[in-house]
């Protein structure tokens, strides 16, 4: 049987949210990607200045978290928002990060479907080597039944 993480990001909480219920329905293991707390202001309209100037210096940030062994898995999902029709900066970083995982990467944008395209298209982008096999939009039921 293929065991599956679902790290992600979330600075509201609503990744978080829908990340919990996930887990739960597909028995998966979960893993916070975290960042200090004084990185992002609380304002998301100043939080995406601060990630524009982070990915334009490629200056991404510190992961707090310890990034579990991914030796385990089979199967990975990252969720995190949409930040301007691009992957949250921490999300990045995690990438960054596990670019040794050699199973299927599976994204999941959890915007409100503004610019997922380009989402998705960044996604790829910035997971580089990795093995990404979907990249699915804010939708639970999609990545449960794929999952399945």
């Amino acid at each position: 049987m293929s065991k599956t993480l679902i790290a992600y990001y979330s600075q509201s909480g609503s990744t978080k949210n829908l990340v919990q219920e996930l887990a739960e329905k597909t028995n998966s293991d979960i893993f916070e990607i975290t960042v200090p707390a004084d990185t992002f202001p609380n304002d998301m309209f100043e939080t995406a200045d601060v990630a524009k100037k982070q990915r334009k210096d490629e200056n991404f940030p510190t992961l707090i978290s310890k990034i579990p062994n991914l030796d385990q898995y089979d199967t990975l999902v990252v969720a995190g928002p949409n930040w301007s029709a691009a992957v949250a900066t921490p999300v990045i970083s995690f990438l960054q990060e596990v670019q040794n995982f050699k199973g299927k990467v599976i994204s999941l944008n959890t915007s409100v479907g503004q610019n997922d395209d380009q989402y998705n298209e960044d996604f790829r982008e910035q997971a580089k080597g990795l093995n990404v096999v979907a990249t699915m939009n804010n939708n639970l039921d999609e990545v449960i039944n794929y999952l399945n």
